[in-house]
């Protein structure tokens, strides 16, 4: 199940499916469904802040659900429909304009982490465990994994953890660059809120711009996209005041 909670302009999405916040079918036909429709229109969402509740952020794919979908008739194509519907909803989340932060106070590991490389911003627990351990079970991450961990962590720390399954904690997870911050596990959820209010405050439009920027960084498309966004930034009200705010108060000091 997933609970969605808005607070001024931080809409928060909490996955909640006890024990482990299993991500099934029902789960990820709500994400899509959320994420879809910000997509369209986030109205006067600025921050979409995804958390779990109340152990674990996500311990990824309900296992359950695919030993018992391979084993039947037709289950193979199921399961390859079901990874397919996994990264076309993570790339919507990952396509969103407006900022996301995933808050992973619990620990996060195969699907549950592969949602979270989907979000701009980690924000981890020092006791919890991320990974993506699909190759103890015989599988690869098949919702995005290997190639958002490769570009977020690089080659050499994506092999590591994925060939090996290897789950490190949260000061180790920093460290590789797979979360921006690491807290005390009791401190991710303020923090996160935190980092949500800060982002909420600044120019919604050049969030958006600077996204955009970031991934054309993938095409080498960057360069001109900067010169045009910054010519369409300035076009804009909130641009120009933010602007003669900080002119006012440059001269005053």
């Amino acid at each position: 199940m997933l609970h969605t909670e808005l607070n001024g302009p931080i809409l928060t999405a909490v996955l909640d499916v006890p024990p482990a916040n299993a991500l099934g079918s029902q789960e990820l036909q709500d994400l899509h469904a959320l994420v879809r429709g910000l997509g369209e229109d986030a109205g006067d969402v600025r921050v979409l802040l995804l958390r779990g509740s109340p152990r674990f952020f996500s311990g990824g794919v309900d296992i359950s659900m695919i030993a018992q979908t391979a084993s039947g008739a037709g289950g193979m194509d199921q399961m390859a429909k079901f990874g397919g519907d996994l990264q076309a909803a993570f790339q919507a989340l990952e396509d969103l304009p407006i900022p996301t932060i995933a808050a992973m106070r619990g620990s996060a590991v195969g699907g549950g982490l592969e949602l979270a490389l989907a979000c701009d911003f980690r924000v981890v627990g020092a006791d919890s465990s991320y990974g993506l351990p699909e190759t103890k079970l015989g599988l690869v991450p098949g919702a995005g994994g290997t190639q958002r961990l490769t570009e977020i962590a690089g080659r050499a720390t994506a092999l590591r953890l994925i060939m090996l399954g290897e789950l490190v904690k949260g000061e180790e997870a920093m460290r590789l660059g797979i979360a921006q911050w690491v807290r005390a596990n009791d401190e991710v959820d303020q923090f996160a809120l935190g980092l949500a209010l800060q982002l909420s405050d600044l120019a919604p439009g050049a969030l958006t711009a600077a996204k955009r920027c970031v991934t054309a960084a993938r095409t080498g498309s960057g360069f001109e996209l900067e010169v045009e966004l910054t010519r369409d930034l300035l076009t804009k009200s909130d641009t120009t005041d933010r602007l003669q705010k900080f002119l006012a108060g440059s001269q005053k000091k």
